[in-house]
């Protein structure tokens, strides 16, 4: 399987999709998951605003009121209903590891408007970016 080129649609300064390389050897077409460049409607946050309370409200009190910030980058999969497929959720990288598994744990409660091939909602892989800052 190989890799395309990546193609970030950037959300609110704090989160970000990136599509990746589709998985397009299995037998039926709704096992399929699709590239941006595949796609004819990226997917998107359903509400930033309660994504960003989500994420807030995963990050560790103890970090937070010690400073600790960071960032983690999380590989998902967003399935044609616009939920987040929790099996799918990877750590690709975290400045601190605390933060990775609170990311995972918010990441399990985001919502989508899915990604489109023509009118149809599909599934997608995405990188999330998420930063989390101390005030």
């Amino acid at each position: 399987m190989t890799r395309k080129a990546l193609r970030p649609l950037m959300m609110a300064g704090v989160l970000a999709l990136v599509a990746l390389a589709p998985t397009r050897a299995q037998a039926q077409a709704s096992d399929v998951v699709y590239v941006a460049s595949d796609l004819t409607s990226l997917p998107k946050m359903a509400s930033i605003d309660k994504a960003s309370r989500t994420i807030q409200a995963s990050y560790p009190e103890h970090l937070r009121r010690n400073g600790v910030g960071g960032t983690v980058q999380l590989q998902l999969i967003i399935g044609p209903d616009g939920k987040v497929e929790p099996n799918s959720i990877q750590v690709v990288s975290s400045t601190v590891p605390e933060l990775g598994e609170a990311a995972t744990k918010a990441a399990e409660k985001l919502e989508f408007v899915p990604g489109k091939v023509k009118d149809s909602p599909v599934r997608s892989k995405v990188i999330l970016p998420i930063t989390y800052r101390a005030s």
